[in-house]
């Protein structure tokens, strides 16, 4: 059985100050995963290819060709031959993948916690804070247990199991424990709350 609870939008309000506002930017500018692995996969393959090109070019010069590229298939090569612009387009493709794994933020390991002073960073692992809301759930009336819980940029998603077979009302009590917890924790940004309700006997 499944039941949709508490799907209020997650939308900051208004109303908050601006030094609230100013912390949420700081604490995420902090948090943000800058995508190392990528990063350091970029740094090694240039150096490489810078290394590999120098030896090359140097010992040409000494006519003593190291011979590192089989370049010499290049000579008879054409712009309209096949494999010359496969070549092209995985260059092109591993380009584009290096750039997006630059510029879109990957996943943290970390969410910010919402705070008035943008010098003052405080945040907690997503581990911690899927624990600490499937304990708020596991608290509320009539759950047994807690399946999963996964924490979406902008919702969570709650799986609870009840051993009961009239499940009217529950998923609110689940959703509004959940949130509750979420607004002493205050994560950024804001998350609405779904609960799905799994039968589970006794």
């Amino acid at each position: 059985m499944t039941a949709q609870a508490g799907a209020r939008a997650a939308v900051e309000p208004a109303s908050r100050p601006d030094g609230t506002r100013r912390g949420d930017r700081a604490a995420r500018h902090t948090f943000r995963s800058y995508r190392a692995l990528p990063a350091l996969a970029a740094a090694l393959l240039m150096a490489a290819a810078g290394v590999l090109t120098a030896i090359e070019v140097i010992s040409t010069s000494v006519d003593r060709p190291a011979h590192i590229f089989p370049y010499g298939w290049v000579r008879d090569a054409s712009w309209d031959d096949w494999y010359v612009r496969a070549i092209f387009a995985a260059l092109a493709l591993v380009g584009v993948w290096f750039v997006l794994a630059a510029v879109l933020p990957g996943k943290s390991r970390i969410v910010p916690l919402r705070g008035r002073d943008p010098s003052l960073m405080m945040g907690v692992s997503r581990r911690g804070l899927k624990r600490a809301l499937a304990a708020a759930a596991e608290g509320a009336p009539g759950v047994s247990g807690v399946r999963k819980v996964r924490l979406g940029r902008r919702r969570v998603r709650v799986v609870a199991e009840t051993p009961m077979r009239e499940t009217a009302g529950l998923d609110a009590g689940i959703a509004a424990a959940v949130r509750d917890r979420l607004d002493a924790l205050r994560p950024v940004p804001d998350r609405s709350v779904t609960v799905r309700m799994k039968h589970r006997e006794g």
